[in-house]
């Protein structure tokens, strides 16, 4: 049986044939070149993301990180300040990541350095840049006077004392016009606690106001410590979980409006803010009512501009958002459209035809939407 025969190659296949053996070429010399070099550790798809995109996984935090531990850092320098550091690993499965901020940044709301013009930037300061791990301050301090003479020791009024006191820091502050100031329990939680000054609005500092990065919080340079809040060796867990058990307190220390340490007696003739809807008014107690209900007056703000006004009693059903008194009962205003000068459309909130704006306003309503001294209220009647 005759052998088959070659059949001579064509031009494409030369072609094909010289350009598989050039690659094959280029790889063997590829890997003989990094056979010699340092192999790079592989890394996961998280480590590997980019700076400026968000997380993929828990709440967002926006890019970058929120600063931690100090400003301008993300809390690498505190948690490298550890003597050792069980919850970091090599594998991912010993990893944590959800551990998040309760208190986050929309990424579309975060200030970055850099976009001022002249170097006018801002500063965001985070709520807890620098937390509490033992944020428990319960206590009433202590009224002191400073001595006159050289000789003499400094006098202290620290009233009754209970077992639930505790605390570990205390802020000294001035009575204005006497020899007298007061130490009381402070939370050194920076920002949102109450120890550091100067405090800032929302945390946002402006361009003129800013001080060099290492000022916050701002420190007398004799009396400079870090990293803050100061704890023993064996105190010091990594930064992420003191923010969380800070943050979870403060939630827990949450008032309400009906605990007694949350709520205040308010009386007849107690002056008052009432929360009714999204209107705020500072109001009068007129009466309390069983079932913890009262009856307040206040002013409705159309009266201040009114050329007439009517008086409201409590049998017109008249309330902050009905105040237009007529046939012995309230009504509410209605939309007065109507084109100015250029042609702009200008709308105004009128009383209807028939009415006039109450003087004042007497209306019933729960003693807990009331507000005396930053708590709410609880009825108490004389």
């Amino acid at each position: 049986m005759s052998s088959p025969q070659r059949k001579p190659l064509q031009s494409g296949q030369i072609i094909f044939l010289l350009i598989a053996t050039s690659a094959q070429a280029r790889f063997l010399e590829a890997r003989d070149k990094s056979a010699g070099e340092p192999q790079k550790a592989r890394q996961s798809l998280l480590a590997r993301r980019s700076p400026d995109f968000s997380r993929n996984f828990g709440v967002r935090e926006g890019p970058p990180v929120e600063d931690m531990g100090a400003y301008g850092d993300d809390g690498s320098k505190h948690d490298s300040a550890l003597d050792s550091n069980m919850w970091r690993s090599d594998k991912m499965s010993y990893d944590f990541p959800f551990l998040d901020n309760m208190e986050p940044v929309a990424p579309m709301d975060r200030l970055h350095n850099g976009d001022g013009v002249r170097d006018m930037d801002t500063h965001y300061i985070s709520e807890y840049l620098n937390p509490d791990a033992f944020p428990t301050v319960a206590g009433s301090g202590c009224m002191c006077t400073s001595p006159t003479n050289p000789n003499e020791k400094i006098k202290c009024d620290c009233g009754k004392h209970s077992d639930n006191d505790h605390y570990t820091w205390l802020k000294d502050t001035p009575v204005h016009g006497t020899k007298n100031y007061t130490l009381t329990p402070a939370d050194i939680t920076y920002r949102q606690g109450n120890y550091w000054s100067p405090q800032h609005d929302n945390g946002i500092v402006a361009p003129a106001d800013r001080m060099p990065i290492e000022n916050y919080p701002n420190q007398a340079p004799a009396n400079q410590v870090w990293p803050l809040p100061v704890s023993a060796d064996g105190d010091k867990i990594p930064i992420k979980y003191i923010r969380y058990m800070d943050q979870t307190h403060a939630r827990y220390e949450d008032c309400d409006t009906v605990s007694e340490e949350c709520t205040v007696p308010c009386e007849p003739g107690d002056e008052v803010v009432a929360a009714l809807g999204n209107t705020q008014v500072t109001a009068k107690v007129i009466k309390a009512f069983v079932g913890n209900a009262v009856q307040v007056e206040f002013a409705p703000s159309a009266a201040a501009s009114a050329t007439a006004t009517a008086d409201c009693p409590l049998d017109a059903a008249c309330t902050a958002h009905r105040f237009c008194k007529g046939d012995g009962q309230c009504v509410a205003q209605r939309d007065d459209q109507s084109h100015n000068w250029a042609g702009d459309l200008v709308t105004k909130h009128v009383c209807p035809t028939g009415t006039q704006v109450c003087k004042t306003v007497n209306q019933v309503i729960m003693a807990n939407m009331l507000q005396k001294d930053g708590k709410a209220c609880k009825a108490s009647g004389r």
